[in-house]
């Protein structure tokens, strides 16, 4: 598998949650969810530890194994909790203490654990942050877990948009979605990467691009600092 040359994800389920899912488009084999996630899968204490940016991962996760047994996952965000690093970087300059339960759920890797623990599943998860393209990376990276055996796979992808002093220019709205890569899936997302693209930055997140994609629209095209990414539902 050579990311240079583009790649194809099998593609079982795609289920994609936000409180604003016009941002998500329609159709294709893509299941839309809004409203408050449904995180009921994780017991109460936990539960009212997750922030809305959890929820929504969760509530994706749970849609896209439903039925499964032990999987594999692979957890991908840009951000992180942004809501919860901020507070933090300010009691830091103030010379305060930092929270145990904020950092606890700070952690990249943090939601990720709490699935864990919810399914009683203790099936490999890589949690892994690319910055502008932790979509298409962490993508590629549940792929080649799959290809190791062609067992089924789950990604699931969050982010929100920075809060405050942190913000920067482009909207990111907040979403998430997960993919189940099985090999008997019927739908396939065909990506492929330019590294030497110069075109100019969208105005969106790459994941958005590549959920229109999922939904049936045009090809979603997406160039970062790094080149060019096109996905294209087959």
């Amino acid at each position: 598998m050579n990311a240079e040359n583009g790649f194809e994800v099998p593609l079982l389920r795609a289920v994609a949650w936000s409180l604003e899912p016009g941002i998500l488009g329609t159709g294709g084999m893509l299941e839309i969810s809004s409203g408050p996630p449904d995180a009921s899968l994780v017991e109460p204490l936990l539960r009212r530890r997750l922030s809305a940016l959890g929820k929504g991962m969760i509530h994706c996760a749970a849609r896209a194994s439903e039925g499964r047994g032990p999987l594999r996952a692979v957890f991908a965000s840009r951000h992180g909790e942004p809501a919860r690093a901020l507070p933090m970087l300010e009691d830091m300059a103030a010379g305060l203490d930092i929270s145990p339960t904020q950092f606890s759920m700070n952690v990249h890797n943090a939601v990720a654990g709490i699935w864990s623990i919810a399914r009683k599943d203790p099936s490999a998860i890589t949690a892994l942050g690319a910055g502008a393209e932790s979509f298409g990376w962490g993508l590629l990276e549940a792929l080649a877990l799959h290809q190791e055996d062609g067992g089924p796979v789950l990604f699931v992808f969050g982010d929100d948009a920075l809060p405050g002093l942190l913000s920067e220019s482009l909207p990111e709205p907040l979403h998430a979605l997960a993919l189940l890569l099985d090999g008997s899936a019927t739908f396939r997302l065909r990506v492929d990467r330019d590294p030497e693209s110069d075109a100019p930055y969208p105005a969106s997140p790459q994941s958005l691009h590549a959920l229109r994609a999922l939904a049936g629209e045009a090809p979603g095209a997406w160039a970062g600092p790094r080149g060019a990414w096109t996905f294209r539902l087959l």
